[in-house]
């Protein structure tokens, strides 16, 4: 979840705790292939179980950064989002997420796929897969030959059934609540929500997880994305959980949601372009582009979010305000509000 989530969000709190002596977190994993000097070997060739099959068995973390983490619709148009989820998800981004699976203390869901900041064990048999997360949940993914339940009684997690491709393992998921979210920014999906996933271990220190979501009322084309996921060696998992979520949601609800405003799309183009900002001595680079009466925020490359226009010149980016503002010699700046700073900066020529 980048900074400017985690400044709207104050009072959520995800703790972890360990004893005093938490000497496990500097144990090496046992069965690691080694280099001379004694670290893990994370390319060496893919770890395979009695009958043959890739070992997906580990310690893991996803390793594609917010893309879709923050906004599973990246690579969509909003025309390919119904109205009314689109409506939705602007109104879950202006209430400052006070209904999300965080500030509710409530299981990720499918958001469990995307987020890289929990940490989750994969332990495999041959009849099922477990994928353990720190926070205390779990799937089950069997691979036992049954089929996926034709009628599923919704769950946060979903029916999960798994088969091998060659060395692939396709697992196929289904029975997911229309309560959870499909990402951090708030889109919402149906009960007929189905997911495909494709995992492919690349070397000891990788896995490859391609991920398809169908929900055509909800989304005129499937979603589909590819999750990077990274070894943890030589650590374990802490437990995490989630407190104190009452008090920040009073506080997140007692404050009036902002309100949008309809701006012309001439004025939404003079601030497409990219631009280099600086937030204490850090250097990075927002790009901002337009579609249709749409204007998109992509942080350093993360992936694009949407801006909602609170005025001509003044926009929020999941919380965050963002102003555009004329520069010196006819040129574009923009600046970017935090709660304990600001990042300014002006467009490229």
């Amino acid at each position: 979840m980048r900074q400017a989530w985690l400044i709207v969000c104050v009072g959520v709190v995800v703790a972890t705790s360990v004893t005093l002596d938490a000497q496990w977190l500097k144990l090496p994993t046992p069965g690691l292939p080694r280099l001379p000097d004694g670290k893990p070997d994370l390319a060496a060739p893919t770890p395979r179980t009695p009958d043959g099959k890739p070992d997906l068995s580990g310690l893991w973390a996803n390793d594609g950064g917010d893309r879709y983490n923050n906004n599973i619709a990246a690579d969509l148009p909003v025309s390919d989002v119904a109205p009314w989820a689109h409506a939705l998800f602007v109104k879950r981004q202006l209430e400052f997420g006070k209904d999300s699976m965080e500030t509710q203390c409530l299981p990720l869901g499918p958001v469990y796929m995307t987020t890289r900041y929990r940490e989750f064990r994969i332990v495999q048999t041959p009849a099922v897969i477990v994928i353990a997360y720190d926070d205390g949940m779990h799937r089950e993914i069997f691979t036992d030959g049954r089929s996926l339940e034709p009628d599923p009684n919704p769950t946060w997690m979903g029916y999960s059934v798994g088969r091998w491709d060659g060395d692939v393992l396709v697992v196929e998921s289904n029975g997911y609540t229309d309560r959870s979210w499909l990402d951090f920014g708030g889109h919402p999906h149906t009960e007929d929500l189905r997911i495909v996933e494709r995992y492919t271990r690349r070397n000891v220190g990788q896995i490859d997880v391609q991920v398809t979501m169908t929900d055509p009322t909800v989304y005129a084309r499937p979603i589909a994305f590819t999750m990077p996921v990274k070894l943890q060696a030589d650590t374990e998992m802490l437990e995490g959980f989630c407190e104190n979520h009452h008090a920040s949601r009073a506080r997140m609800t007692s404050t009036k949601p902002a309100e949008v405003v309809q701006v012309p799309a001439a004025t939404l183009a003079r601030y497409v372009g990219t631009y280099d900002t600086e937030d204490a001595g850090a250097k990075h680079v927002v790009a901002i582009t337009l579609d249709g009466t749409n204007l998109w925020f992509d942080y350093d490359g993360k992936g694009r979010e949407l801006l909602i226009p609170l005025s001509p010149t003044r926009y929020s980016w999941s919380g965050t305000i963002v102003d555009f503002a004329a520069g010196s010699n006819a040129g574009m700046e923009i600046l970017i509000h935090y709660v304990e700073s600001s990042e300014y900066g002006a467009r490229r020529k």
